[in-house]
């Protein structure tokens, strides 16, 4: 009888965390900083594996039936799956929900962060590099992660199908080089040509 009490009040109380971290997390500042967090983890979390590989993680890895991504390379170095998932990302608000059974197990439906492709060992190997963060010659302004719908963010692909700035005001957050993380709008990556076609500023994605 003693253990049933122990266990029923573990779950009352766990509840009730989850239930105050929720609601927390609708203000829209606790997003900001709790979008801000995640992408500090993950850089962390990048530098774990660098640090264990000796390189970057791919980004994607063309394996049979499913291809593989960077956060399947890095999951090992989180013990918590809201990490990845941001709490403006629609595809993720059951794990952010008021009202949810703390008895029901937490599943994050995608990753809401995508990771810089020009970071590949093909790129840094053309410049005569490994893919290493350290070899980045401007680290603070290259770009690492960043609010995502897909794995991966091309420039070109970003702007034109994910359109991921899920912010207040049409931003996003992204992560550099360096470990820093700024809010940024599309304005901040390029800019429309006179036939309304936006044109990305690269040095934000290449190896330099």
């Amino acid at each position: 009888m003693k253990n049933c009490k122990e266990l029923f009040l573990t779950v009352v109380v766990a509840g009730l965390v989850l239930v105050l971290t929720s609601a927390a997390i609708k203000d829209d500042t606790a997003r900001r900083t709790f979008c801000q967090g995640n992408l500090k983890k993950l850089y962390n979390y990048t530098q774990m594996y660098q640090n264990d590989h000796g390189a970057l993680p791919p980004v994607s890895v063309p394996t049979k039936p499913l291809w593989r991504f960077w956060p399947q390379y890095i999951e090992v170095y989180s013990n918590n799956i809201r990490d990845f998932a941001c709490a403006v990302d629609p595809r993720n608000e059951t794990l952010f929900a008021r009202k949810r059974s703390p008895l029901l197990p937490e599943k994050r439906i995608a990753c809401s962060y995508g990771m810089n492709y020009f970071l590949i060992e093909h790129y840094a190997q053309k410049l005569k590099r490994k893919a290493l963060l350290s070899n980045l010659s401007k680290p603070e302004k290259t770009i690492l992660h960043g609010d995502s719908k897909g794995p991966y963010m091309l420039p070109e692909r970003f702007w034109t199908y994910e359109q991921a700035m899920r912010h207040e005001d049409e931003t996003g957050f992204f992560s550099f080089g360096d470990g820093h993380v700024e809010r940024m709008k599309q304005s901040d990556f390029g800019k429309f040509d006179d036939k309304g076609k936006f044109r990305s500023d690269f040095t934000r994605w290449h190896w330099l």
